[in-house]
């Protein structure tokens, strides 16, 4: 496997894990009221007890969760990643933002072991300047938020 193969792979799983972390600091307030009462009240809240920015953030993140499952199905079937459902469930269940970069580390590790030529990449260094600026502003967000 290629180097850049295990970056991009460490690069996906490590913001898998920032955002359970930074996402699931904020689920003991519905904890208590079982699993189905939980979602609903989370729903609730995000939907018609938000403010206007909330509500528009919850509405982006589902349309891009939407797009973002969409092409899940379609890169899984076309090179072959298995479960994609638990992906998606997991997208629903525990967020888009731990569950997408979980595919794309397992879609990176499949190309690799498939060797279907799809590496042949070349990033810029003004391009890892400003996805780890993105990368710092979510990161700031998350904490400013706690």
């Amino acid at each position: 496997m290629e180097l850049k193969t295990k970056v991009l792979v460490a690069v996906y799983l490590l913001t898998a894990f920032v955002a359970l972390l930074m996402t699931w600091v904020h689920v003991p307030a519905y904890l208590g009221n079982g699993f189905a009462d939980a979602n609903i009240q989370f729903w609730k809240d995000a939907l018609f007890n938000a403010n206007p920015a909330g509500k528009f953030l919850t509405i982006d993140v589902l349309f891009l969760a939407f797009a973002c499952n969409v092409w899940m199905f379609i890169e899984a079937r076309r090179i072959g990643v298995k479960y994609v459902y638990v992906y998606v469930i997991a997208g629903i269940v525990i967020a888009i933002s731990v569950a997408f970069p979980l595919f794309l580390a397992a879609r990176e590790l499949r190309v690799a072991a498939t060797d279907k030529g799809f590496t042949g990449y070349k990033i810029k260094v003004v391009d890892v300047i400003t996805l780890l600026a993105l990368f710092l502003i979510s990161l700031f967000a998350a904490f400013a938020i706690l």
